[in-house]
C-alpha cells in the first residue's frame, strides 16, 4: 500500500531561459539546450497543478525550477492561477524585470514571497559574478517593490540570497553584503556557500566534503517539474533544481507529466531507484547524484542569515526537515508493489 503523501512543494518552472549569463550557473556555461529553455503554457500549468491538487496537498508552488520566472510577460497570470487554487506561491529571480506596472501586476496577483538572487556584495562583486552592471538597479527595483507593498497593503515578503564567492574571505564578504545590501533593502536575506549542480559545474568555492549522506530530496515531500525537457515533450520531473544544464539534466528525467499522470511518474521504476540508492547510500549507480556537493552535510554551508527559522535542510515555507522526512526502503518496496 502506498505511503500517504502530502506535498509541501511543488517548483513549477515557468519559463526555462534566462536573461543572465551568470558565471557560477550551467544556463550560461556550457548552457542549457533549446529542450529546457522554452516557457511552460498557461494551460498547461494549470492543467498540472489540478492533476495533483489537492488529492496529494496543498504545496507551496514556486514559480521559477531554474530559469528566470520574469521572463514571462504574462507571470502575473501564473501567480493568480495560484492563488485562485488556495495555495501560497513565492517565486526565486534575479529581479531586472520586476519593476513598474510589471512589478505592481505580480504584487497584484497575490504573490507571496520574492527572492531575488544577488550573488556579489557590491558593484564590482556582481558584475563579475552575474556577468551584468545591474547591481544598483536590483536596489533600486527592490526598494521600489518595498514601497509598493506598504502602500497596497500587501502580505507579499521580499529577501535576497547570496552565494559565497571566495571561501578565504568568508566573514569580509558577509560583514560588506549586510553593509551595501541588507542594510540598504532592509528585507530578509540569506548567504550560502556555492554549489556544483549536481557536479555540472567545477565549483570554484567548494564546499567542505564530509562523508556522503542523502540530501534528503528524493524521498522530500516536494516536487520538480521544468518548463520543457526531452524534445518535443513539456512538463518534465527531476529530482530537484540541481540538475541543471548538460550532461545531467536530461540524465535526470523521470517522467513527464504532459501525457503522464502524477502517480505514473512518481511511483515509476527510475524514481524509486533514485530513492533506493540514497536508501542505502549507493549515490556512485546514479549519474547525476555521484559527484553533486548536496551530498557533503556541511553545517556550515548556511553562512548567515537575519531570517531566525532559517535551517539548512529545510526548503522556504516547508515544515519539515528533508533529511527525516525519508522512509525506508520496505516501504518503498510495498509501494513499488502496489
Amino acid at each position: 500500500m502506498k505511503k500517504e503523501l502530502k506535498l509541501q512543494r511543488i517548483v513549477m518552472e515557468v519559463f526555462g531561459g534566462c536573461n543572465y549569463t551568470c558565471q557560477m550557473c550551467p544556463q550560461s556555461n556550457p548552457g542549457r539546450g533549446k529542450n529546457f529553455t522554452r516557457k511552460m503554457p498557461l494551460k498547461e500549468f494549470e492543467r498540472i497543478l489540478d492533476m495533483i491538487i489537492p488529492k496529494y496537498g496543498t504545496p507551496i508552488i514556486n514559480l521559477e525550477g531554474s530559469g528566470e520566472p520574469t521572463m514571462a510577460k504574462d507571470l502575473y497570470d501564473y501567480v493568480h492561477a495560484v492563488k485562485k487554487r488556495g495555495l501560497k506561491c513565492y517565486m526565486y529571480c534575479n529581479g531586472a524585470n520586476l519593476r513598474g506596472e510589471f512589478m505592481k501586476k505580480v504584487i497584484d496577483a497575490g504573490i507571496d514571497f520574492i527572492r531575488f538572487s544577488i550573488i556579489g556584495y557590491n558593484k564590482e562583486v556582481y558584475k563579475k559574478w552575474m556577468n551584468i552592471d545591474n547591481f544598483n538597479l536590483i536596489i533600486q527595483n527592490i526598494k521600489e517593490a518595498r514601497k509598493y507593498i506598504a502602500e497596497t497593503g500587501s502580505n507579499c515578503q521580499l529577501s535576497t540570497y547570496h552565494l559565497i564567492t571566495d571561501n578565504s574571505q568568508l566573514t569580509y564578504e558577509v560583514e560588506e553584503y549586510k553593509k551595501n545590501v541588507v542594510k540598504k533593502t532592509e528585507i530578509l536575506s540569506y548567504i550560502w556557500k556555492m554549489h556544483n549542480w549536481s557536479g555540472n559545474y567545477e565549483n570554484k568555492n567548494a564546499r567542505k566534503k564530509t562523508d556522503r549522506k542523502s540530501c534528503g530530496r528524493p524521498n522530500a515531500p516536494e516536487l520538480t517539474v521544468r518548463a520543457g525537457g526531452k524534445a518535443g515533450r513539456t512538463g518534465a520531473v527531476v529530482p530537484c533544481c540541481q540538475t541543471l544544464g548538460p550532461p545531467n539534466e536530461e540524465k535526470s528525467i523521470l517522467g513527464h507529466l504532459d501525457k503522464n499522470n502524477f502517480e505514473e511518474v512518481y511511483y515509476s521504476d527510475k524514481f524509486m531507484e533514485l530513492r533506493e540508492a540514497h536508501d542505502s547510500k549507493n549515490f556512485d549507480k546514479i549519474d547525476y547524484c555521484k559527484d553533486c556537493d548536496f551530498l557533503y552535510q556541511d553545517p556550515e554551508i548556511l553562512v548567515w542569515s537575519n531570517d531566525k527559522t532559517a535551517k539548512i535542510n529545510h526548503m522556504l515555507g516547508t515544515d519539515d526537515n528533508f533529511i527525516l522526512t525519508n522512509y525506508n526502503k520496505e516501504e518503498r518496496l510495498n509501494e513499488k508493489k502496489s
